[in-house]
């Protein structure tokens, strides 16, 4: 009995043409849909709401507890940090905060275009103070996760073993003089180098992993409360170090014992059922340097460029590096169909000089001794 194999519409694809040899027969995990894969924030969605906002920077509110962006347009706003950061900066520094301040100073600019932060800094009774830090530390961790997957893909292309593969194994989209420069004088370093073992050791020295993912505890508490009205802390820590309800490991279900544990000891030591939450994830998790476990990192101070900058962008200058943008993208359109159009002459010409026909000269004269004969009898008649 022969088998029924999915060639085109209507068979077990869908409505979609299989994407594999249509000679296999899939397996039951296979599917006719390609796979998709994660590639590089494009920002479409942010430069929209942009251009429907009359090109004006985006309204952007800022939690008080720790600066940090939340509710609308909160979570395009790392993603622009990142793109800025990729634009205006190389990562060959130890850190963000040996970045040069002319190179930190575009990147705070286009953050100020594309969103309305400048009335947070200048409006009375705000937390400037937080935001202005919270800022300085999304920029901060963003340059390192960046410099990581740098450094990541120069040792899988050989790293110092394979110095020679390295330095042509630029990744896509990533500027080669940038890549070799990288190599030379970062990755090579051997104060870096070490430091780089150093924390490698420590990170695997983690109990458990948090599967909490982009969205920051801030940006989770604002939908929380705008959904339900009421946030806990304690409940959010066991959603992140937990899978369906289950903790990742043995480790998280004993931390959360001693959170309940501590929670228990403060109701009973004050006399009530009401015991702050902070209070408890304290005593609980324990205290350590610059993090508030459970809650976000302690704010740092903010760099003294945004500190003691007071800029508003003007309404045309954004909509100029709009347009600019626009007008990148059309570039890039036209060279692509430029080039679908010579692929597609070339291969007419490809064609046309293997299916027998006549060959010509590129003057357009005709070589072939009998057809020019057979021309002249025709002309003879």
């Amino acid at each position: 009995m022969a088998t029924q194999i999915a060639r085109a519409h209507g068979g077990d694809g869908g409505g979609r043409d299989p994407t594999h040899n249509p000679k296999h027969v899939p397996s039951s995990c296979q599917s006719s849909v390609p796979k998709k894969t994660r590639k590089g924030a494009k920002n479409y969605e942010l430069l929209k709401a942009f251009e429907d906002n009359g090109y004006m920077p985006l309204p952007i509110n800022f939690d008080p507890l720790t600066g940090e962006a939340i509710g609308d347009h909160s979570k395009w706003f790392p993603r622009w940090i990142t793109t800025l950061l990729e634009d205006h900066t190389v990562f060959e520094y130890e850190s963000w905060q040996n970045v040069p301040e002319p190179h930190k100073l575009q990147i705070y600019t286009g953050l100020f275009d594309m969103f309305d932060i400048a009335s947070w800094q200048k409006a009375p009774g705000t937390h400037w103070p937080r935001v202005q830090a919270s800022i300085d530390t999304i920029c901060s961790n963003r340059y390192r996760d960046k410099k990581y997957k740098l450094k990541l893909h120069y040792e899988n292309a050989g790293g110092s073993k394979e110095g020679s593969k390295a330095y042509d194994s630029c990744p896509k989209g990533y500027d080669e003089t940038k890549w070799r420069s990288l190599i030379d004088n970062l990755f090579k370093d051997e104060k870096y180098v070490k430091r780089s073992s150093v924390n490698k050791a420590n990170r695997a020295k983690q109990l458990f992993p948090s599967l909490q993912g982009s969205k920051s505890i801030s940006s989770q508490r604002y939908d929380q409360i705008q959904k339900t009205g009421k946030f806990s802390y304690v409940e959010t820590w066991a959603k992140n170090h937990s899978r369906k309800g289950v903790f990742v490991n043995k480790h998280a279900a004993e931390t959360y014992e001693k959170i309940d544990q501590a929670r228990t000891d403060l109701q009973c030591e004050r006399g009530t059922e009401e015991v702050d939450e902070l209070e408890i994830l304290g005593r609980g998790l324990g205290e350590r340097s610059g993090y508030i476990l459970g809650v976000g990192r302690k704010l740092k101070h903010a760099s003294p460029i945004l500190a003691t900058s007071s800029y508003m962008p003007e309404p045309q200058t954004s909509k100029k590096k709009y347009e600019e943008l626009e007008e990148r993208s059309r570039r890039q359109e036209e060279e692509m169909e430029r080039m679908r159009q010579e692929m597609a002459e070339m291969r007419a010409l490809f064609l046309r000089g293997h299916s027998g026909g006549e060959s010509s000269t590129p003057n357009g004269s005709n070589t072939n001794p009998s057809s020019q004969n057979d021309d002249h009898e025709d002309e003879d008649e």
